[in-house]
């Protein structure tokens, strides 16, 4: 069995900012990394994908029938979602 992992194109959001769960949009249009992508992938493969509108634009784009499931969704950083990195307290970061 092969493992892909595939990331998102880069999201459209400040460097060092803490967006974990939020749902953010992205720079590039999906479709060119579908491009890019599909003549390294299997064409039998199953894909799985984060339900995150990020990670299911991708999944649509390179499948006809992806499976979204929240298990593989970032982690929900509650009050830190949108902040910079450095404004949160280090502490906090470590705790």
């Amino acid at each position: 069995m092969r493992l892909y992992l595939i990331r998102h194109p880069r999201p459209a959001i400040g460097e060092g900012i803490c967006y974990g769960a939020s749902e953010v949009d992205l720079i590039e249009d999906v479709s060119q990394s579908a491009v890019r992508l599909q003549d390294r992938l299997p064409g039998h493969l199953q894909l799985f994908s984060s339900p995150l509108r990020r990670c299911r634009a991708l999944a649509e784009a390179l499948h006809r029938q992806p499976r979204f499931d929240a298990r593989l969704q970032e982690l929900n950083f509650g009050d830190w979602e949108g902040k910079p990195w450095d404004e949160i307290p280090r502490e906090q970061i470590d705790a």
